[in-house]
């Protein structure tokens, strides 16, 4: 959501600061799903920006774990 700018009264250089941070992720157990995961946020946001219904999804956990094990495998999920 931050990749399409902040709705939430953020500016947006900070929202692009943690975008950039997220995207960048290298330290901690799951850095690499972080980085993979803003990474995948900023290009569906650009994808969807114009598609408000689709652009949606991102408020359905059911939708955003359905993505993310398709992108990342079950194991991903479940540990």
């Amino acid at each position: 959501m931050l990749a399409r700018g902040s709705e939430y009264g953020m500016t947006d250089g900070d929202a692009r600061q943690r975008v950039e941070a997220w995207t960048t992720s290298r330290d901690g157990e799951f850095a690499t799903y972080a980085a993979a995961g803003a990474r995948d946020g900023v290009a569906f946001a650009h994808e969807a920006a114009h598609d408000p219904q689709r652009f949606d999804g991102l408020n359905d956990p059911s939708w955003l774990r359905q993505r993310f094990t398709v992108a990342h495998g079950e194991q991903a999920v479940s540990g």
